[in-house]
């Protein structure tokens, strides 16, 4: 399953989205990649560059300190490197998601297997029929925001109400609230289009995300045509990984204070894949 030794991963694990990434666990993609469906307009990822640019992601993480955890899954399918999709990690252990695509279960399994390795507890679970993604899902404390499809749900929406309500469930249990934070039927998820990057700082994109239920937060809004800009990666206080393609989203992410490191990920970027997508981000301090 893992193509490197692994060292266990002690709690507390993620109390909040904008701690400095300290631990991540990814899965190398494969020549499958190429198969994501692409957004709108378009077109198809091409493998041998995905897989390039993938590399790039790795080294980077590895470089600012995060002990990074690589999978290998002899199974592949287009999306297994979107692990963000399977769980969501809290302080004291992990909530497995349940993919809507039957495909997708495979995936979540072998997330859960590897939060085992590294001694990660799981500690809930989305039952059917609840279908939960964990890109819609975000730790801010003791908030946790989480995307509700706006008007008819499309095909590429993953959460239902069912599982949202397992959500907050098992959140209450631990005094967290849960926010509903309405997008645009058209979002894939929510984590596309925002993102908490500080305390008391996120980005996001106004008109596919709908901000009323947000208080005490300083919103740095993305511009249209742009709205997907806002799937950052944090690494920390204000400080985020990005996909360079969004240039006019990065100038206005520097020019409100945040430190905004971007790396291409194109090819990834076709398919609405953020950098969030890509890795599981297990250890936060």
């Amino acid at each position: 399953m893992t193509t490197e030794a692994v060292k266990p991963i002690a709690a507390p694990y993620v109390s909040h989205d904008a701690g400095a990434l300290a631990g991540a666990v990814v899965l190398r993609p494969g020549t499958a990649v190429d198969r994501l469906v692409p957004l709108p307009g378009e077109p198809s990822p091409i493998a041998d560059r995905a897989l390039a640019q993938h590399a790039i992601l790795l080294r980077t993480l590895r470089d600012r300190g995060v002990a990074v955890t690589e999978l290998a899954d002899e199974r592949t399918t287009p999306t297994a490197c979107l692990l963000a999709d399977c769980a969501v990690l809290f302080a004291d252990g992990a909530l497995l998601a349940r993919p809507a695509h039957v495909e997708r279960r495979h995936e979540a399994a072998v997330v859960e297997a590897a939060l085992g390795t590294l001694g990660i507890p799981v500690i809930g679970r989305i039952e059917a029929p609840g279908l939960l993604d964990g890109s819609d899902v975000i730790v801010a404390g003791n908030t946790v925001y989480v995307g509700v499809a706006r008007g008819p749900q499309g095909q590429r929406q993953r959460s239902n109400a069912f599982g949202r309500r397992q959500l907050e469930a098992f959140a209450s249990r631990t005094g967290k609230t849960v926010v509903e934070l309405p997008i645009a039927a058209d979002v894939l998820h929510l984590r596309n289009v925002f993102a908490v990057v500080g305390a008391a700082t996120v980005i996001a994109a106004p008109e596919k995300v709908d901000l009323a239920g947000l208080s005490g937060m300083t919103v740095v809004e993305l511009p249209r045509g742009e709205e997907y800009a806002a799937g950052v990666l944090p690494l920390g206080e204000k400080r985020v990984l990005a996909n360079l393609r969004f240039r006019e989203s990065l100038a206005i992410m520097r020019k409100a204070k945040i430190a905004v490191e971007a790396i291409d990920l194109w090819e990834f970027g076709k398919a609405g894949a953020g950098v969030f997508s890509l890795v599981l981000a297990v250890k936060r301090t």
